[in-house]
C-alpha cells in the first residue's frame, strides 16, 4: 500500500468501531441483553468491556506490528507451532464466514420488516455490496469505512440523545425483563460479550495496524476506537433505560424508539441498521479472505464463496449457527488467553532483539 494510503489514528479507530458496530450493536439488542438487563450494574459491565476492548485491541495491534502480519493464526498463537497456527487461522476464518451468513439473513429480515420487500432481495443487496467492497482489497474496505462509520456514529448518538432528552411517552408494548441463563450476572455477561467479539476484532485490528502510518498511529488509534465503542454502548444503554419494559419487548429496541420519535427518523435509523449490517458483513468477510493463500482466481473465489454464504442463509442455516455460536463463545476465551500470552512473548522477543542490537553497537564502537 502506498504511503499516502496509510491509516491515521482516527482511521484506525473507525476500522475498529466498524468491526464491532454491526446490526446487533446499532439496534441496541446486544447492549440491552448483555448489559442493560442488569440495570445499574450494566454500566459497570459497559465500563469493563470498554477497558477490555482497549487492552485486547492494543495487544493485537502490538503483535501485528512487531511480526508485520495480519495472519490470524500467527497473531493469536504463541510460539511457532505451524499446525496450531494453521488450525486456529482456519477456525477463525470459519467463524467469520458464519457472520457473513447471519448478516445476509439480517439484511433480508430488515427489508421484510421495514419495507415489506422479499427477504431474498435484502440478502442479495447485502451480498452484492460486500463483494464489491471486498474484491477491492483493504484499501477499498478502509475507504468505505472512513465514509460510512462517522455517519453511522453521528446518527446513532443523535437518536439516542433524542430518546434521552425528549421525554417520550411510555409505550403500551411492555415485557418483563429477562436475563439469559447463560449470562446470569453482569460480569459473566461482559466476558461473554468480549469473547464473542474478539473473533471479529483480531483480523481487522491486525490489518488496520500493519497499514497504519506508524506504531503510534496504530496503538493510539486502536485505543481511541475502544473508547468510542465504550461511549457508544453507554449512550445506547442510557437511551434504552428510559423505557425498560419497551426495550425488553422489542427485538430491535432503538428501531422501536426511532419510530416513536417520527417516521422520518425511523426511516433514517432503518438505513443506519442496513449500513451497519453491511459494515459488519464486510469487515468479517474481509477477515475471512485474508486466509486465502493463493492469489489465483482470488476475485472469483471471493464472489463464489460470498454467494455460498447467501445460499446457506436461505436454506435454514440457523441450526448450524445455534451450534457454532456457543462454540464461538468458548473459543473466544481461548483466543483471548492465547493473544495475551503471545503479546508477552512478542514483547520479550522484541526486547531481547533490541538489547542484542545495542550490545552489538557498543562492541562496534569499542573496536573502533
Amino acid at each position: 500500500m502506498k504511503e499516502n494510503h496509510k491509516l491515521g489514528i482516527l482511521e484506525v479507530a473507525i476500522m475498529y468501531v466498524g468491526t464491532i458496530m454491526g446490526a446487533g450493536f446499532a439496534s441496541g439488542r446486544e447492549i440491552w441483553q448483555f448489559f442493560c438487563v442488569f440495570k445499574d450494574k450494566g454500566y459497570i459491565g459497559i465500563f469493563v468491556i470498554g477497558i477490555m476492548f482497549m487492552i485486547i485491541g492494543v495487544m493485537t495491534s502490538k503483535i501485528a506490528r512487531t511480526l508485520d502480519t495480519n495472519d490470524m493464526g500467527r497473531v493469536i498463537v504463541p510460539g511457532n507451532n505451524p499446525k496450531l497456527v494453521e488450525f486456529v487461522g482456519y477456525f477463525m476464518a470459519l467463524m467469520l464466514f458464519t457472520v457473513l451468513i447471519t448478516m445476509s439473513s439480517a439484511g433480508g429480515a430488515l427489508f421484510y420488516q421495514q419495507f415489506g420487500q422479499s427477504r431474498i432481495l435484502g440478502g442479495v443487496v447485502i451480498i452484492c455490496l460486500v463483494i464489491l467492497t471486498v474484491i477491492g482489497g483493504f484499501e477499498r474496505v478502509s475507504r468505505v469505512f472512513r465514509f460510512i462509520m462517522p455517519v453511522l456514529v453521528i446518527v446513532v448518538v443523535s437518536v439516542c440523545l433524542m430518546v434521552i432528552f425528549m421525554d417520550l411517552p411510555k409505550s403500551e408494548k411492555q415485557a418483563e425483563i429477562s436475563i439469559s441463563p447463560l449470562t446470569p450476572n453482569w460480569f459473566l455477561s461482559a466476558m461473554q460479550y468480549i469473547s464473542y467479539n474478539v473473533l471479529a476484532l483480531v483480523p481487522i485490528v491486525a490489518t488496520a495496524s500493519i497499514n497504519a502510518k506508524s506504531d503510534k498511529h496504530a496503538f493510539i488509534g486502536t485505543a481511541v476506537g475502544a473508547v468510542f465503542l465504550g461511549l457508544l454502548a453507554f449512550v445506547l444503554g442510557t437511551a434504552m433505560f428510559t423505557d425498560m419494559g419497551f426495550s425488553q419487548a422489542m427485538d430491535m429496541p432503538m428501531l422501536g424508539y426511532s419510530a416513536k420519535i417520527s417516521k422520518s427518523v425511523n426511516l433514517v435509523y432503518t438505513c443506519v441498521l442496513l449500513f451497519a449490517i453491511y459494515a459488519s458483513a464486510t469487515s468479517n468477510y474481509y477477515g475471512f479472505t485474508t486466509k486465502m493463500k493463493s492469489q489465483k482466481h482470488r476475485r472469483l473465489k471471493i464472489i463464489v464463496i460470498a454467494w455460498l454464504g447467501f445460499l446457506c442463509g436461505l436454506i435454514g442455516f440457523t441450526n448450524v449457527i445455534s451450534i457454532m455460536f456457543p462454540i464461538e463463545g468458548f473459543m473466544g476465551f481461548a483466543i483471548i488467553a492465547m493473544v495475551i500470552i503471545n503479546f508477552f512473548k512478542v514483547t520479550k522477543m522484541e526486547k531481547v532483539k533490541s538489547d542484542s542490537e545495542e550490545h552489538l553497537e557498543e562492541q562496534t564502537e569499542e573496536e573502533m
